[in-house]
């Protein structure tokens, strides 16, 4: 529950000069979203692996990723270890689904602490992306791991489309 299968895209002819720019530096907005962030997709791309995370409402949703020696479960301080070469932390300023107060989905759950999202079987083959997992979801925001193959460039930006946000994390090839 709580992920949708991946999505692949053809990769693009040529260079990727979509990239162009992205960085390994940390990234953070301070938006706090109060609805429940209920869906996780990754998706491949030409030039780049995608992680989104859906959020049931408009309002902006912040977010902090860097890259760690391993991501540890809030609260708990349990490390959430990861296939690949580097590990990267994911906040998302929003609480997981069945840990907000929204209402929504009542008994829904969008994973439990260590749960593996995105498997590394699932992702065998991909260019960037090795394993997602959810670290957890803590004081209004969800943490979740992402096994990159080594420290890759990436982007971040939010979407809202009708009433939903997305925060978007890109990781190029």
């Amino acid at each position: 529950m709580g992920r949708g299968p991946p999505r692949t895209a053809t990769p693009a002819p040529g260079g990727c000069g979509t990239t162009a720019g992205w960085n390994t530096a940390p990234q953070e907005s301070s938006a706090m979203a109060p609805e429940a962030l209920y869906l996780v997709r990754a998706g491949r791309h030409g030039c780049f692996d995608r992680l989104v995370f859906d959020i049931n409402g408009p309002e902006e949703a912040g977010y902090a990723v860097h890259y760690a020696d391993v991501v540890t479960a809030d609260g708990s301080g349990e490390p959430i270890p990861v296939a690949g070469g580097a590990a990267l932390e994911i906040v998302v300023r929003a609480p997981a689904l069945g840990y907000d107060i929204s209402g929504h989905a009542p008994g829904g759950l969008l994973a439990i602490v260590g749960e593996r999202l995105y498997p590394a079987s699932q992702l065998r083959g991909w260019t960037a992306l090795r394993e997602v997992r959810f670290a957890s979801s803590f004081e209004g925001q969800s943490t979740f791991a992402a096994g990159v193959r080594e420290q890759l460039p990436f982007r971040l930006f939010t979407v809202q489309d009708d009433s939903y946000r997305r925060v978007v994390v890109d990781i190029a090839h």
